[in-house]
Parts: C-alpha cells; sequence; structure tokens
C-alpha cells in the first residue's frame, strides 16, 4: 500500500497563487502644523545652545585704556 504524499503546509504553488493591490489613501499633510512644529523644535534647540554658552565663563575684553 504506497500512500500518495501529501504537502501538510498548506502553501499553493506559484502558479496557483493570485496578488492583488490595494491602493491606501491617506490625506496630504498639514502644512500649517508641520511649519509650527519646525519654528517650536528650532526655537526650543536655539534657547539650548543660547543656555549651554551662558554656563561658560566670558572671556574678559581687553580696554583701551590699560594699553596707554
Amino acid at each position: 500500500m504506497a500512500r500518495r504524499y501529501e504537502r501538510k503546509t498548506g502553501q499553493r504553488q506559484q502558479s496557483e497563487r493570485e496578488l492583488t493591490i490595494r491602493a491606501e489613501f491617506h490625506e496630504p499633510p498639514d502644512l500649517d502644523k508641520l511649519c509650527e512644529l519646525l519654528i517650536r523644535l528650532a526655537l526650543q534647540q536655539s534657547g539650548a545652545c543660547r543656555s549651554e554658552g551662558s554656563t561658560q565663563p566670558k572671556r574678559p575684553r581687553a580696554s583701551a585704556s590699560a594699553s596707554s
């Protein structure tokens, strides 16, 4: 009694496969919100750079009267 081979994976052969393509539509980006976010991030970053610069001691300026 020879048994016939039976696939157990459930996969189909390539010739039996069907491919479908589905388009997904997304709303266009809200440019006002994106601009506002970009401005906020830039201001935040420039504020952080300024605060880092203020923690470093400033060099004393040479006065013009000291050389005379």
